[in-house]
């Protein structure tokens, strides 16, 4: 969805906030033009990390638990961003506010809108400021070499809402929300059933390719898995709401299965392919072996240079209790002890 992407005009990037810092980086790298960040002030406490945010063009945004006197700063980074934007430069907002552990989209809070309609302010109803919908998909939020979904929504018009901001600001600011809200969650994989979550999130990957089949989705890229898995999930929680007693209770049952199944796997420290293939043919395993023999001096190779900053930063993170963090220190580390 790059294509979606505005050039030489002022946009406000709102992706769905899963993975700490990867989230930004994200954004960073794969929009088509200079991004600067907003993130939580906490963050900036620390040395270290103030610096890495600067330097990445990160500013810190206050909240109602880092105190009232805190909390007026925001005015001032509230003005710089209406700059940034006037100078047409990318701006990202966490549209979140702070990062969650599951795959689904939380309450939207109101900063972002507040920046934007206060750089919409000089140009009422006429188009100017837009919000682009991101939605990002981590194969795992922490293991490295695992897949990463970028889905870039279509713009939303800020001033579509000038005159319901006019008449009353927070019927205005709700308004955009929910139209926010509406657009983002398509782009992410959104599972709402609490009840559920875990079952559902475990189902989908074990059966996504089945479900493409069914589907006539032929392709085996990750937007084809993400459509079906968003079929899935809408099924599943469909019924869930609209379904028999006895759909309830098959789903019911289906969770409890397919806990007790990845409860398997996590005690045999295996993964679903392994049951799916039922392992490889005698012959296969030869020539896989034969494989690695062939490719061990390059492997080696790799290994000797890549080992230290490897192997460091994951250690180090081991302390850090909120694993949304890990990857994102991982990641800083990782530059570091290699440069």
């Amino acid at each position: 969805g790059r294509k979606n992407i505005p050039r030489n005009a002022p946009v406000i990037f709102a992706p769905n906030h899963q993975n700490a810092l990867m989230d930004a980086l994200i954004v960073l790298f794969s929009a088509p033009g200079d991004v600067v960040f907003l993130a939580r002030a906490d963050i900036f406490k620390k040395r270290v990390l103030a610096y890495l945010m600067n330097s990445l063009k990160i500013l810190p945004v206050f909240r109602q638990r880092d105190g009232a006197a805190e909390l007026g700063k925001n005015e001032d980074i509230f003005d710089i961003s209406v700059d940034i934007l006037k100078n047409k430069p990318y701006l990202c907002v966490m549209p979140e506010g702070n990062h969650g552990d599951q795959r689904k989209l939380r309450t939207i809070v109101k900063g972002i809108f507040r920046i934007a309609f206060k750089a919409q302010e000089e140009h009422g109803t006429e188009p100017f400021v837009k919000i682009v919908p991101v939605g990002l998909d981590f194969g795992d939020y922490v293991k490295q070499n695992t897949s990463l979904f970028i889905n870039y929504g279509k713009p939303i018009e800020v001033s579509e809402y000038w005159e319901q901001y006019q008449e009353n600001s927070a019927r205005g600011i709700n308004a955009l929300k929910s139209r926010l809200g509406d657009e983002l969650s398509p782009l992410m994989i959104d599972i709402q059933d609490e009840k559920h979550y875990d079952a559902i999130y475990i189902i989908k990957g074990i059966y996504n390719e089945t479900m493409r089949t069914t589907l006539g989705i032929e392709g085996n890229r990750l937007s084809d898995s993400f459509e079906a898995d968003k079929v899935f999930i809408s099924i599943i929680e469909t019924l869930m709401l609209t379904g028999t007693e006895e759909q309830k209770k098959t789903i019911d049952e289906m969770a409890r299965l397919a806990e007790r199944y990845q409860r398997g796997l996590d005690k045999l420290k295996i993964r679903d392919w392994v049951v799916v293939e039922k392992g490889y043919s005698f012959m296969r395993t030869l020539w896989r072996l034969f494989w690695l023999l062939l490719t061990f001096p390059l492997f080696l190779y790799g290994f000797l240079n890549s080992a230290i900053p490897y192997f460091v930063p994951v250690r180090l993170v081991r302390g850090i209790k909120d694993r949304q963090f890990h990857a994102s220190v991982k990641a800083g580390l990782g530059i570091l002890v290699l440069f």
